[in-house]
């Protein structure tokens, strides 16, 4: 049996614009505000590059100082009771431009891509597919029941649908802002630094509960003797799922790895390396050779 696990380089091979590049094009142009934001407190080039990984890396000091200036003495002559909540709110609009509306954003950005309906490759569609990507392009274009998919961080199908977006970096890896607070700490200080915690907490892809949610998927790749991973990265934000599938799957299947450029070669065959995966069951190919080789022969 093959279990074909998709990533969004397949999406962008049938000429869906679905890079992170295409995105910042459209909340550019739909949200100017949110944009400004984002790249104020984001790396922009690391943002639109590797989105969901740089959520971690939000800029807290800029957004702290940038709250300062809300931050009102209790000796100030003009002193109003707003005084005690407008730090805190400050960091909170901040926090829900890069959250609540950026994952809005998102959504609709998914939304609206064209899906041409042109089959590039020939793909056994009675086989597993897992797919890390948000579009229904398997069941569109190649017309795979979704009985056989698994959409691991969900699928957009209107603009309430409930989208998995995060980073891999977990709140126990880091010192959290508010263990600085103490009795001398402004009790506002102490409340941003509250909001800022939680933000890396929401924002965190926990991968291990996802997992656990879809044992029932993974216990049943016992069968599973040819891997095909299709435009996928194999990033750190997704490496627990690869460790889970390798846990389960044949121990002597074969792991057909598709790159785009000589430096994603190497990477994803580390990678695939680096999962315990024997180098003699790795096959390195680009999606163009694909039909041409291994994906012809008899499952």
């Amino acid at each position: 049996m093959r279990l074909y696990i998709i990533g969004n380089g397949f999406d962008i091979y049938h000429g869906i614009k679905s890079k992170y590049a295409d995105f910042k094009d459209y909340v550019e142009n739909n949200d100017k505000e949110l944009f400004n934001t984002l790249e104020n407190y984001f790396n922009s080039d690391e943002l639109w590059s590797d989105f969901e990984e740089t959520l971690a890396y939000i800029n807290i000091d800029t957004i702290k100082d940038n709250a300062e200036n809300y931050l009102v003495s209790y000796g100030a002559n003009d002193w109003s009771d707003s005084y005690h909540h407008d730090y805190q709110y400050e960091i909170q609009r901040v926090i829900d431009a890069v959250t609540v509306q950026l994952k809005e954003h998102f959504t609709n950005w998914i939304l609206q891509l064209t899906i041409p309906k042109n089959e590039k490759l020939s793909l056994d569609k009675k086989s597993k597919h897992l797919i890390f990507n948000y579009t229904a392009t398997l069941e569109k274009v190649y017309n795979i029941d979704s009985q056989n998919i698994l959409y691991i961080h969900n699928k957009a199908m209107d603009s309430n649908s409930i989208l998995i977006l995060g980073h891999s970096r977990a709140p126990s890896e880091h010192e959290t802002l508010s263990s600085n607070n103490d009795e001398d700490t402004d009790v506002r200080v102490a409340e941003g630094n509250e909001i800022l915690d939680k933000y890396f907490a929401d924002t965190y892809k926990n991968t291990e509960t996802i997992i656990q949610e879809n044992q029932g998927f993974f216990e049943h790749l016992c069968d599973v003797n040819e891997i095909f991973i299709l435009g996928h990265s194999i990033s750190q934000v997704d490496i627990s799922y690869f460790q889970e599938i390798k846990k389960h799957v044949n121990k002597d299947a074969t792991w057909t790895v598709s790159y785009y450029g000589a430096d994603q070669k190497d990477k994803n065959r580390k990678r695939v390396l680096d999962l315990g995966v024997d180098e003699s069951k790795i096959k390195m190919i680009t999606l163009d050779e694909l039909n041409k080789t291994v994906h012809n022969m008899p499952a």
